[in-house]
C-alpha cells in the first residue's frame, strides 16, 4: 500500500485554514482516499492546554514555554495520529504545523525567541509533503475574525497579525525541509475560488485524477 501524504494549511487567523482544510478533505474523500482531518493545537492533552493559554484561561505563561508546548504537541500528534494514518495509506490534512511556530511563536517572543531555536525544538516533528500558505491582508483577516462574534484570542489584534504575516513571508521566502513543497494561495479570493486553487495545486503535485 502506498504511504499517504501530509498536507498542511497555514496562515494568520482569519485566513480560512479550517474552512479550506474541510473542503480539501471532502474533495480527497470524493476521490476515494481515506482522509484524517486534524489540527495544531491538537485535540490531545497538550493541545488542549495550549488552547487554554491562547484563550487567556491560563495567564502568565512565558512565550518560550508556549513554543515548547507546541513542539511537544506536534511530536505527540505525529506519533499518535499522523504516522499511523500515513503508514496505512491515509492522507492527513492538518491546520497549522511548523511554519506556525516559526511565525506566531517568534512574534510572541518579542525578540527573545529566535527562528533557529524554534527549528531546533521541532527537529523531531514530521515533515509535510505540501504546505499551503493562505495569504490574506490583515484588514480582511480582522473583518473575518470580528464577524465570528467571539472573544478575541492572543494573536487576533491588528498589530500582532501584521507581524505574524510578515514572519510568514520571511519563513516562506526560505522554507526549511520540514515544510515540504510550498504553495501560496490568495486567501482574499472567494471561498470557492480558494478551494479550486488548492485542489489544482494538490492535483498537479500528486498527479491525482479529476475523479474516481
Amino acid at each position: 500500500m502506498d504511504k499517504g501524504r501530509l498536507i498542511v494549511l497555514e496562515g494568520t487567523d482569519g485566513a480560512g485554514s479550517t474552512t479550506q482544510g474541510d473542503e480539501l478533505a471532502a474533495w480527497l474523500q470524493e476521490l476515494g482516499l481515506e482522509v484524517v482531518r486534524t489540527a495544531q493545537p491538537s485535540p490531545l492533552p497538550t493541545g488542549q492546554l495550549i488552547r487554554q493559554i491562547l484563550r487567556g484561561d491560563l495567564q502568565g505563561i512565558d512565550a518560550a514555554v508556549v513554543a515548547l508546548l507546541f513542539a511537544a504537541d506536534r511530536v505527540d500528534l505525529a506519533h499518535r495520529v499522523m504516522e499511523p494514518a500515513l503508514q496505512r495509506g491515509a492522507w492527513v490534512v492538518c491546520d497549522r504545523h511548523i511554519a506556525s511556530s516559526l511565525a506566531f511563536q517568534v512574534v510572541d517572543g518579542q525578540g527573545g525567541i529566535e527562528p533557529a531555536w524554534i527549528t531546533a525544538i521541532n527537529s523531531r516533528a514530521m515533515a509535510a509533503d505540501l504546505t499551503l500558505w493562505l495569504d490574506l491582508p490583515v484588514a480582511t483577516a480582522l473583518q473575518r475574525i470580528e464577524s465570528r462574534g467571539k472573544p478575541l484570542e492572543r494573536f487576533e489584534v491588528a498589530e500582532t497579525l501584521q507581524k505574524v504575516r510578515q514572519r510568514y513571508q520571511e519563513v516562506f521566502a526560505a522554507p526549511g525541509p520540514l515544510l515540504g513543497h510550498i504553495a501560496v494561495v490568495d486567501a482574499a479570493a472567494a471561498r470557492d475560488a480558494v478551494a479550486c486553487a488548492i485542489r489544482q495545486t494538490v492535483r498537479e503535485l500528486f498527479a491525482l485524477p479529476e475523479r474516481r
